[in-house]
């Protein structure tokens, strides 16, 4: 869907140059923004249906925490192309301690009914917005206020926390409704992370010169592969011809 938006909006602005300023959608610091947006949006997504499926006991469950997995190391390779190899190996120990692993631990706590984990795990995921934001002002030399990027994650957290408990006590119409708030609040991270990362390195993201140090990620979870969030969306262009086809490809379900 990122492809056909990008397809269609880079349609819109050379129809109606005079409109957009005569500016361009296809730029290195517009794809940094929507592969950020993309990542983050993904994130919570897979969070939140993640621990719905803990709740419920599904068989599927598995599956879920395998894609966070994939979705880990994409944003690890994101990281990691601006900020190197250090950088990424921060973001990964933040990212997966007192955060996805939390959201495992509340999910258990809710279903034992065990009030004092929740509070313990909810904790760490507020304790886990503190850490990520200084991380991510640290990083960004202040052109991300760590102040502003704590509060950013925090909503985030509140978000997902507030869809699981609305879900788990059968609120589902309201827990929907929070899902569509926390999903969109995904895109104004990934647009303040991209707007600090492209601020602080100017000279990678000019629109006359491309990245070099793409992050090597893939669809299939491991940061060995050769695709990246970067420059998926290009490849995924190709899908377009698929799509006015009317061409449903379907997954077959992978069993045990």
């Amino acid at each position: 869907m990122f492809a056909i938006s990008k397809a269609l909006s880079n349609a819109i602005v050379m129809q109606m140059p005079d409109k957009f300023d005569n500016t361009k959608v296809d730029t290195p610091a517009a794809d940094l923004r929507s592969s950020l947006n993309s990542l983050a949006a993904e994130h919570f997504a897979l969070a939140t249906m993640g621990m719905e499926k803990g709740f419920n006991g599904s068989k599927d469950y598995d599956y879920v925490s395998w894609l966070e997995n994939a979705n880990t190391a994409d944003f690890k390779a994101a990281i990691g192309s601006v900020y190197g190899d250090e950088g990424a190996a921060q973001f990964e120990k933040i990212w997966q301690g007192d955060h996805i692993n939390a959201q495992a631990e509340l999910v258990s706590a809710q279903v034992k009914g065990d009030e004092a984990g929740e509070k313990a795990a909810k904790d760490k995921l507020h304790k886990f917005a503190q850490e990520f934001g200084t991380f991510l002002g640290t990083a960004t030399d202040g052109n991300l206020p760590t102040a502003d990027a704590r509060a950013s994650i925090k909503a985030h957290e509140d978000t997902v926390i507030k869809t699981f408990e609305q879900y788990a006590s059968g609120d589902y119409a309201g827990s929907y409704d929070t899902y569509r708030e926390g999903y969109k609040l995904m895109f104004g991270v990934g647009q303040a992370l991209g707007e600090a990362i492209v601020k602080q390195n100017p000279d990678k993201f000019a629109e006359t010169v491309m990245p070099t140090d793409m992050p090597k990620t893939g669809m299939g979870g491991a940061s060995e592969s050769t695709m990246n969030p970067l420059t998926a969306i290009y490849i995924a262009l190709g899908s377009l011809a698929v799509l006015t086809a009317g061409v449903i490809l379907r997954k077959k379900p992978v069993s045990k």
